[in-house]
């Protein structure tokens, strides 16, 4: 990119009109090196090549609007892991491997120093509603529950998995898309009882979340329509950071394959942010580093304060902080934070304190 269009391109920042803006999905890329930019999740973008592991950026556009240009700015979730920045400008661009026009040009600043230029398309509609939580904000013939996050039907795309909670039980399932027809497979969940309203909400919600739906997705917004029945309304939420929240502790892994909550009278609880984790184990203040590259987790080594307490408080200690060592994966999951090892055993839970 000529000198003088990166200095137009950087006046997007600091230009008076540029507003915050309902980021558009793209999937951008270049060649000669090869690489890929993907912005199709609200506030992450994550860049990666062939032979490098992809790096997850949190952070968001501004766009200029009577220029057709927007900036997408986010900062690496890894410690030290610098700032990325993305100039768009809406307009054709070829990008010299085939006949296609795509829609939207890029260039790219890394934190390394390298500036990319290439393109960018709009993915199919599959990669609009994956790796987000969609919760339910209508459905003809229900009242919805207010409140918690907790309570909240929502439901998440992945990898041809869908899954979520339908206002009683935890469901998952398969799912398909072909350009706007989303089929859903057989749903399995969890068999728990709950009082009414929310047993009539989830019969509901299944007899309507299943099968061929047509689906429209508009900004943030999601229908779903049922070829004979009222359309199913969803609403993208807002992407949740490990960083920045106090988490009390409801259960931890013991290391005999179970998930047990603290000891009566004591409390562990854990906090991240910038790059340190530190918190109360029940009887003793612990610290170490973390690494964090978008649901990836990395914990320790985990150093504490010396206090004596109970021996059955202290072998709780030990239990607590071997098991946040493990750490390899989080979610938040109706406002929970949910931590998993490798293997897939969980090694955490715990609330936001409020």
């Amino acid at each position: 990119m000529k000198h003088s269009n990166w200095i137009a391109a950087l006046a997007v920042l600091s230009a008076p009109f540029t507003v915050q803006a309902a980021e558009q999905a793209l999937l951008c890329f270049g060649n000669e090196p090869f690489w890929q930019l993907d912005l199709t999740q609200r506030g992450m973008a994550r860049f990666s090549t062939p032979d490098s592991a992809a790096v997850a950026y949190r952070g968001g556009e501004t766009r200029l609007d009577h220029r057709k240009e927007s900036v997408w700015r986010g900062r690496s979730q890894m410690r030290r892991g610098g700032e990325l920045v993305a100039f768009l400008r809406e307009g054709q661009c070829s990008d010299g491997m085939s006949d296609t026009a795509h829609p939207v040009s890029v260039n790219v600043s890394l934190p390394d120093g390298r500036h990319l230029a290439g393109c960018c398309r709009v993915p199919a509609a599959s990669a609009t509603i994956e790796g987000t939580t969609w919760r339910l904000t209508a459905l003809p013939g229900t009242t919805l529950p207010g409140g918690s996050a907790r309570n909240a039907v929502t439901a998440r795309f992945e990898g041809g998995r869908v899954s979520g909670f339908s206002g009683c039980n935890q469901f998952s399932g398969s799912y398909t898309v072909d350009r706007d027809k989303l089929a859903v497979g057989p749903l399995a969940g969890t068999m728990m009882a709950c009082p009414e309203p929310a047993m009539g909400l989830e019969r509901a919600f299944h007899k309507a979340f299943s099968g061929n739906l047509t689906m429209t997705v508009d900004g943030e917004g999601m229908t779903l329509t049922p070829a004979n029945g009222e359309p199913l309304r969803f609403v993208r939420e807002a992407a949740v950071g490990l960083e920045g929240t106090k988490w009390e502790v409801t259960g931890y892994n013991n290391g005999r394959q179970a998930v047990v909550g603290p000891k009566l009278g004591t409390q562990l609880n854990i906090a991240f942010k910038g790059g340190k984790v530190y918190g109360f184990a029940g009887c003793n203040r612990f610290h170490g580093p973390f690494k964090l590259e978008g649901n990836a987790l990395s914990i320790g080594p985990l150093g504490s304060s010396r206090k004596m307490c109970a021996e059955d408080v202290m072998a709780q200690e030990r239990e607590f902080l071997a098991a946040l060592e493990t750490a390899r994966k989080w979610d938040i999951v109706r406002g929970m934070l949910d931590v998993h090892r490798a293997d897939g055993e969980r090694v955490l839970t715990a609330n936001e304190v409020k």
